[in-house]
Parts: C-alpha cells; structure tokens; sequence
C-alpha cells in the first residue's frame, strides 16, 4: 500500500508565507475555444493539443531544501542522486508542539535506538491541524527544531533527511531575525554530510502504519536550491 504525505499543488492546499504567490498552471494551448472572461494572453485556443506552463516558487507547498539555500557554495539538487531520494528505514515520531515550542535534542535522545537506524524521520508535532482553519498562525506561530536537534539527527550515522509537519524546519519569523539567520536550516544543510530537510509535509495519514519505504520526488532542476516533492511511503 502507497500513502502520500505531500499535499497538492491546487488552490485547495496550497499555502504560501510572506505574500508570495501560489503556483499557477498557465495555458499554453487548449483545444478549445477561448472562455468568456479569459485571463490568459497568448493562448493557442482551439489547438490540436492541450499544453500548459508552470509558474511556482520552488519552496512551494512539501518540498526539499538543499544546502545551496543556505550556503552559496553548497550543495544543489543535481549533487543528488536518484538513491538520496528513496529511504529504507524512515520512521514517524509524535512528539506534540505547541506556537514557537522547539523540538529539542532532548526530544530526540529517548529513541536513540531506533533513530540509529533511522535515515529519514518525520516529527508529528500535532500543529498542521491548524494549517487549514488558521493559517496565519500556522505560518508565523510555527514550532521548528533547535539546532541542537539538527545537530544530534545529523549525527546519525544513517540519517538523511528529516521534517515536521509545519512550514518550515524551524520558525520563519525567529530565523530570519537569529545571526546569522536560520540557524537550524544551517545545522542540517551545512554539516560535512549531504542532508535534505523537508518542508510542510502531510505526515496525519502516515501515523499509525508501519513504513516500509519512503520516496520523495522533486522535479530534477539541477541549479535548484530546493524543489517541490511527491512524498509517499510503502507501508504495511
């Protein structure tokens, strides 16, 4: 059985921080004729085919940052290889947050045994529940791992990769504030180990299954920084 934990890319889900705009499927051509009140310019109507663009912001809805986000001369998607998209020992924890609560190393030490194991973790903090009926404090209220946490998770000796079901890795707010900023998007990406961090996933339809493996699938733009994803597991 295959569940996703990414959500979709429509205007039923997305939710985009900081007034950025939500991704737009723009017509290239329809086979069609052109609607009444047509916003588009250019379109081919009345087409022998159905063709389209995507305008989006690559940290849009789920998505994986790399640590050329953060760091100049850092690692992009193309560093990666197919493998570093594909998990054989992810694990889901649920360790509940609350507004601007961290997810600390101290979280994390009680499950040493099995994060040693581990090379994906998703954290269910509980705090999606308001992504839908209270976005804004979704958005700004968000917790995030300390870097502490980062740090422990990507000592690790298998561990590739890790998220939480809230925007971002850690505070939006708070990390672009700290010096210098994001400071745990810093302890993930930046270490000697090539590491992925996932953001605003769907982890609710994951608890309670055994997980199998894990897959996360970005559009493979090598310059990219980051990359929206489809995330599914195989489980039980």
């Amino acid at each position: 059985m295959y569940v996703q934990f990414s959500y979709p890319l429509d205007d039923k889900h997305i939710l985009m921080p900081g007034g950025i705009a939500g991704p737009v499927l723009r017509p290239r051509s329809r086979m069609m004729a052109a609607p009444a009140g047509n916003e588009f310019e250019g379109v081919r109507w009345n087409s022998y085919n159905n063709t389209s663009f995507i305008d989006a912001f690559v940290h849009t809805g789920t998505h994986i940052d790399t640590a050329f986000h953060v760091s100049k001369g850092g690692p992009k998607l193309g560093d990666f290889d197919l493998a570093d998209f594909i998990f054989e020992q992810p694990l889901v924890l649920e360790i509940a947050k609350q507004d601007e609560e961290k997810i600390t190393a101290a979280d994390l030490k009680p499950h040493a045994n099995v994060l040693q194991q581990c090379d994906f973790l998703l954290v269910y903090t509980g705090f999606s529940k308001h992504r839908a009926s209270d976005p804004e404090r979704y958005v700004m209220k968000q917790p995030g791992f300390s870097p502490d946490a980062a740090e422990y998770l990507v000592g690790l000796p298998k561990m590739r990769c890790a998220g939480a079901d809230i925007m971002g890795i850690e505070n939006i707010p708070e990390g672009r504030k700290a010096e210098p900023p994001f400071p745990a998007h810093r302890a993930f990406l930046l270490s000697e180990k090539k590491f992925l961090i996932l953001e605003d996933p769907d982890i609710e339809p994951l608890l309670g299954k055994t997980l199998r493996r894990a897959f996360i699938v970005p559009l493979l733009f090598p310059e990219a920084e980051g990359m929206m994803v489809t995330a599914f597991a195989e489980t039980d």
